[in-house]
C-alpha cells in the first residue's frame, strides 16, 4: 500500500485526529506493513511483544484462554496494552480474513504520540470501551452459570430416592454401588452450594475435620476409578503405607484434587500404561502420589502446567491441575509438586501437614 492511501486511512481514525498532514504522512512512511492469511495467528496470549498494530483491512478475532472475545475490523487497532504496560500479550489475536496491518513500535509509539496528548486520550477511551465490554461479557457469563447451577441442584432432588434403595436394598454389591452413588450426590450438592455461595460472595464453611485419607482414596477408587470412562478400563493401583495417621482435611476437597490427577495421569498415558496411586508419610505428611507411565511433561511448558486454562489437549479446558494446587496449597496448606518416574512417566505428589491448624486455611 502507498504512503497516500495509508495517510488516508489514518485519518479516519481518531488516534491521529490531531496529526498535521505533515506528520501523519511522516508517520505514514515510517511503519511497517504487515500481512497474515486468514486463520494465521499475529501473536499468542503471554508472549512478549510491544508492538500495536491498526487493522487496514480484513478481520481479526481476540481470544483469551481459548474463548472468543471481539472481532476487529479495519482502522480498529489492537496490541497496544502492550506498549502501555511492558508485559506479555494479554490475548491471542488471529486473522478471521486476509489482513493488511500496520506495525507500531514501542519506540515510534513514544516518537509521535508522547507529544499528542489528544491522541493519549483517545487511546484511553478505546481501552476503556474494551474493559467495560469484557466486564459486561464477564458479568452475563456469570449470571448464566449461577442460574444453571442453581437449576442444577434442584434437579438433584430426585437423587433422594437413593436412601430409600438403600434402606430396601439386602444384597450387597447393590449396596456398594448405591453407596458410591450417594457420595457422589454428596460431593455434587457440596460443589454446586460453594458455587453458588461464591456468586454471592458468601463464605460457604468447608467440612474440614480429623479425618482418614486411605479411606478417601478407598471412595475414589470404588466411584470415578471404576465409573469414569477415562479410568475404568485402566489398570489403577493403590498402595496403602502402614501406620498412616487421620489428618486434618476436608473430604470433599481432596476427593476432587485425586480424581484430577488420576484423570491428568490417564490422559498423559496414551498407551494405555498402569496408573500407580501411593499413600505414605514422609517429613510430617501424608503423601499421596500418582504416577503414571506416560510421555512426561517437555521441559518447556514445566513452569506453566499448574497456570489456569493452560493444557496441550486439544480438547481440554486447562481446570484439573489449577484445581489441584488450590485444593492442596490454598485450603490445605500443603505442597503440589512433580518430577520425572524412573523408566519414563510423571510423579505428582499431595503433601498434607500431619498436624495443621485451621487457622492457616484461606477461606
Amino acid at each position: 500500500m502507498k504512503p497516500e492511501e495509508r495517510v488516508k486511512y489514518l485519518s479516519t481514525i481518531d488516534l491521529f485526529e490531531h496529526f498535521s498532514h505533515e506528520e501523519l504522512s511522516n508517520f505514514a512512511e515510517k511503519v511497517q506493513e504487515v500481512r497474515i492469511n486468514a486463520d494465521e495467528v499475529l501473536f499468542h496470549e503471554g508472549a512478549p511483544g510491544d508492538d500495536m498494530y491498526i487493522l487496514l483491512d480484513g478481520q481479526l478475532k481476540v481470544n483469551k484462554d481459548a474463548k472468543f472475545i471481539t472481532n476487529i475490523k479495519p482502522v480498529e487497532y489492537i496490541g497496544e496494552m502492550a506498549i502501555i504496560e511492558s508485559k506479555p500479550r494479554s490475548a491471542t489475536v488471529q486473522a478471521v480474513l486476509d489482513s493488511t496491518l500496520l506495525k507500531i513500535t514501542s519506540a515510534q509509539f513514544q516518537e509521535y504520540f508522547s507529544t499528542q496528548p489528544e491522541s493519549l486520550v483517545s487511546l484511553m477511551r478505546t481501552l476503556s470501551h474494551r474493559i467495560r465490554r469484557n466486564t459486561e461479557i464477564i458479568a452475563e457469563e456469570f449470571e448464566k452459570a449461577n442460574i444453571l447451577i442453581h437449576d442444577m441442584k434442584n434437579q438433584m432432588a430426585s437423587f433422594l430416592f437413593l436412601d430409600l434403595m438403600a434402606r430396601e436394598t439386602k444384597v450387597e454389591g447393590q449396596l456398594r454401588l448405591l453407596k458410591v452413588m450417594q457420595n457422589s450426590r454428596d460431593n455434587l450438592t457440596a460443589m454446586m452450594a460453594e458455587a453458588l455461595a461464591l456468586a454471592k460472595r458468601q463464605n460457604l464453611p468447608r467440612s474440614y475435620k480429623i479425618d482418614s485419607l486411605q479411606e478417601m482414596m478407598h471412595e475414589v477408587r470404588d466411584s470415578e476409578v471404576t465409573a469414569h470412562p477415562d479410568l475404568k478400563d485402566r489398570e489403577v493401583n493403590f498402595v496403602f503405607g502402614e501406620n498412616v495417621p487421620q489428618i486434618f482435611f476436608c473430604r470433599v476437597e481432596m476427593h476432587r484434587a485425586l480424581v484430577n490427577l488420576l484423570l491428568n495421569a490417564a490422559q498423559a498415558s496414551p498407551n494405555g500404561g498402569p496408573i500407580d496411586v501411593e499413600l505414605s508419610t514422609d517429613n510430617g505428611n501424608g503423601v499421596i502420589r500418582v504416577m503414571d507411565r506416560g510421555t512426561g511433561i517437555p521441559e518447556k511448558i514445566r513452569a506453566r502446567i499448574f497456570d489456569t486454562h493452560f493444557t496441550t489437549k486439544e480438547n481440554g479446558n486447562g481446570l484439573g491441575l489449577a484445581s489441584c494446587r488450590n485444593v492442596v496449597e490454598r485450603l490445605h496448606g500443603g505442597e503440589l509438586s512433580f518430577h520425572d518416574r524412573d523408566g519414563g512417566g510423571t510423579v505428582f505428589t499431595m503433601a498434607l501437614p500431619l498436624k495443621s491448624d485451621s487457622c492457616f486455611l484461606d477461606e
